[in-house]
């Protein structure tokens, strides 16, 4: 015959196997949180590389109308210097 177990050693196993219990489902909440973050992540990322290609074509297109921009101020000094050599 098993001598009776003392109660403070048996709430203290129970109250044990509780903590097991909740850091084994806190530790599945975190793992399903963490994969949520990483998709989430790699959507931010799919994102991220669409705009950096939207500002490249943006920047390429404004260089380009600069070019433009700095011919035509060539070109309009150009004709008022010959306007303004015509007028001497």
């Amino acid at each position: 015959m098993h001598p009776p177990q003392n109660p403070n050693k048996l709430d203290a196993e129970d109250s044990l196997d509780q903590a097991i219990d909740n850091i084994e489902d806190s530790n599945e909440a975190n793992l399903y949180k963490l994969i949520e973050l990483e998709e989430q992540n790699v959507a931010w990322e799919k994102h991220l590389a669409e705009l950096q290609i939207m500002i490249r074509q943006v920047m390429e297109k404004l260089d380009r109308s600069l070019v433009k921009q700095e011919a035509l101020v060539a070109k309009m000094q150009k004709l008022k210097n010959q306007k303004d050599q015509e007028g001497q």
